[in-house]
């Protein structure tokens, strides 16, 4: 049993009858999962790769709560907006005019004469030789 007086029997009442400090805060970190989601956030969601550096297939370009990076030439989304590259090659950040579709709640703003800008990140892939051999020649 616990020795405790009036005031802390109501909070212990009120949190199912818990007796440790430890379980009380216990609980309270499962409140805050539940109710306060956005504290719980990781702070490690960034640009992971620079302007021209190399990158292979599947490398994960960008990391973000929302989409503040668009995905370009050559990228996937994920369903969190992770940004990976679908190709190797060279990453290019642009800021470009964006072209929406005619479903998109963008169009009557962009068609009624306004210029709405945003960020994309491209793949570049590599050059390839044209080494070919003639149908002549094989």
């Amino acid at each position: 049993m616990c020795a405790y007086d009036s005031d802390a029997m109501f909070a212990l009442k009120t949190l199912g009858n818990l007796c440790t400090t430890q379980s009380i805060l216990q609980q309270s970190i499962r409140t805050a999962k539940v109710f306060k989601p956005n504290l719980l956030l990781a702070k490690y969601r960034n640009i992971k790769v620079q302007d021209g550096q190399w990158v292979e297939k599947d490398t994960v370009l960008t990391l973000q709560n929302n989409l503040v990076l668009y995905p370009g030439e050559n990228t996937s989304v994920a369903y969190d907006y992770t940004i990976r590259a679908s190709v190797p090659g060279f990453v290019v950040l642009t800021t470009e005019s964006v072209k929406p579709y005619p479903h998109s709640p963008l169009y009557r703003y962009v068609n009624s004469g306004n210029d709405v800008k945003r960020n994309f990140i491209h793949i570049i892939p590599p050059r390839r030789q044209a080494n070919f051999r003639l149908v002549d020649q094989l």
